[in-house]
């Protein structure tokens, strides 16, 4: 993976399984087959990058377990043309608990902090995370299918997190080679948290509510690119939302609830920006401020067919696809089930 690539507009997309709930049940119901499969979904579309979660706690329940199937992934990855940026922590979700993690109720299960806020409050508890960082950057940071490595997904400056980020991204420098390192970063400004350390910046703008101010950050974030040399990239965005993003509101209009990628896909891709939307395959929303009014997000169901054509247009430029306008049937099985054990 060379620099002209990761300066270029590539096609992303943020990568789950489409029945884990977080980035923990991943790697704990992890299947190489049905990595290959969705990872043949992406090649497809025309889809060449995939942002990607690890798992510190898998890796800490079993370091050879985890490495390996991590190095199943990028061997999918390799064999459908996609490369692949890994993200080592997350601070979104419920906080980390084997229970919260493990959660495969059709309401409740979301995404996870890994790790545990207790840890990340906690200098003294840090070690065991920095030497994941450490491990994973000598096994991976001069792997030629890696993008980039991003160290953090969304620090949250005022809680303690961008202290710990900064103390990861300090120790995977020490051991950085080829392959860039990253913070995903909420705004472009929060990129200045970590200056040089970063060798990437990114953004994110899920639900913005007019595509005038969504254009006007893409036009920013090329202009930063422009004058710094370096690569920025959207790494997640999902559909324009006119009567609000939804964060934390109990009711949202029906229509806002599906995916709707080709709102703003002609935007991210004149932009010259490299990109991810959120997500490959259909599944509930992943965060918890989102999934009780009924967000749903992504673009292929797990037979391969489609949720949007539109959609499929949009990223792919194609419409050799067949259509499913629905949720997933094993989402809606699952709540059925739970009704009738009510």
């Amino acid at each position: 993976m060379d620099q002209n690539y990761r300066m270029s507009a590539f096609k992303g997309a943020v990568y789950f399984p489409s029945r884990a709930y977080n980035a923990y049940q991943t790697y704990e119901y992890f299947d190489a087959d049905e990595i290959d499969r969705d990872f043949s979904y992406a090649q497809k579309a025309g889809i060449s990058a995939l942002r990607i979660f690890t798992s510190f706690e898998q890796y800490e329940k079993g370091p050879g377990s985890f490495f390996d199937k991590f190095d199943a992934l990028l061997s999918a990855a390799e064999r459908h043309s996609v490369s692949v940026m890994p993200i080592l922590f997350e601070n979104c979700g419920r906080d980390f608990t084997i229970e919260a993690a493990m959660d495969r109720d059709p309401d409740t299960a979301v995404c996870v902090k890994s790790p545990s806020l207790a840890t990340i409050q906690h200098p003294d508890r840090w070690e065991p995370c920095l030497a994941f960082v450490e491990a994973f950057m000598r096994r991976y940071g001069d792997d030629a299918r890696l993008v980039a490595i991003e160290v953090m997904n969304e620090p949250e400056y005022g809680i303690g997190d961008v202290d710990f980020a900064l103390a990861m991204l300090r120790r995977a420098r020490e051991f950085k080679k080829s392959v860039p390192l990253s913070i995903g970063c909420v705004s472009i400004e929060q990129c200045l948290y970590y200056g040089d350390l970063i060798d990437v910046y990114q953004f994110h703008d899920n639900f913005p509510t007019t595509r005038e101010a969504f254009k006007k950050k893409l036009d920013f974030a090329s202009s930063v690119k422009a004058v710094t040399g370096k690569p920025v990239w959207i790494s997640e965005w999902q559909r324009l939302r006119v009567s609000g993003p939804g964060w934390n509101q109990a009711v949202i209009p029906e229509g806002d609830k599906c995916p709707d990628l080709a709102s703003l896909a002609d935007l991210v891709y004149s932009s010259g920006l490299g990109s991810f939307f959120w997500c490959l395959m259909v599944k509930p929303a992943y965060l918890s401020t989102q999934r009780p009014n009924g967000t749903f997000n992504g673009l292929f169901h797990e037979d391969g067919s489609v949720y949007s054509l539109e959609d499929y247009k949009a990223v792919s430029g194609k419409d050799d696809v067949t259509v499913r306008k629905e949720l997933p049937s094993w989402f809606i099985e699952e709540r059925k089930r739970k009704e009738a054990d009510r």
